[in-house]
């Protein structure tokens, strides 16, 4: 059974293996809650762009949950982490969130062993971005391989959630990043929603591309475009 947890400011969550004192290696998917409105979540089947995995049949209102079902196996345990915004929709969708995760993993079979949800005040004051940005690193374990979806929330909260991505792959042992994504919904094709389509794109090439043009900044390259070109095009 799934055990869901209210994230506050000095929590922390592990799963340990019980005879080495050392956590298993578990896929942890991160995600923020969309602030629509009543009636206004959509389900879209998310063409994916630049990563076959993220292929899924069914429609989803979340993108995450293409990783989820691309990435992990049947009967396998995993966690997923929500930024949610404190509010009567954030609090809404976040259901949906988790019907949708229950029904998907039905179907495969697995385990979301955990739904840890963040909340995430209406503020966009630096402090309260601070303030999520240190949970989201708590639930950050060694060994763990990540996933974060871009798609929803403020775009500061984007921000935090992705600097928060980066900082644990530097400073948690064994932990690595498997997919960065995003979904977008095209919406040029007229005002009814039905008409509309969506792709999910895999952006992970661009934590690789901070990393070098961290690197190249250091060693005062000024010109790293046939650098930046090679990586785009592995």
């Amino acid at each position: 059974m799934r055990q869901t947890i209210c994230w506050k400011p000095c929590s922390a969550s592990t799963i340990k293996d019980s005879e080495k004192g050392e956590k298993a290696a578990v896929k942890a998917f991160f995600t923020g809650v969309p602030l629509q409105g009543r009636g206004m979540l959509k389900r879209y089947r998310y063409r994916p762009v630049g990563n076959e995995k993220l292929a899924m049949e069914e429609g989803t209102s979340f993108p995450i949950l293409t990783a989820v079902n691309g990435y992990v196996e049947p009967g396998e345990t995993f966690r997923v982490v929500a930024v949610c915004p404190d509010s009567e929709d954030g609090r809404r969708n976040l259901g949906r969130l988790e019907e949708e995760l229950d029904a998907l993993c039905a179907g495969k079979g697995s385990v979301c062993a955990q739904l840890e949800v963040v909340p995430a005040q209406k503020s966009e004051r630096v402090t309260d971005q601070v303030a999520v940005f240190q949970r989201l690193i708590e639930l950050v374990e060694e060994n763990d391989e990540l996933f974060a979806c871009l798609t929803f929330g403020t775009k500061p909260q984007s921000q935090v959630l992705l600097m928060a991505m980066q900082y644990a792959y530097r400073i948690k042992r064994n932990t690595s990043i498997s997919c960065i994504l995003y979904g977008q919904v095209d919406r040029s094709t007229g005002q009814d929603p039905e008409s509309w389509g969506a792709c999910v794109y895999d952006e992970t090439a661009l934590l690789q591309l901070d990393e070098v043009v961290r690197i190249l900044a250091e060693r005062k390259i000024s010109n790293p475009k046939a650098v930046i070109d090679g990586i785009l095009n592995l």
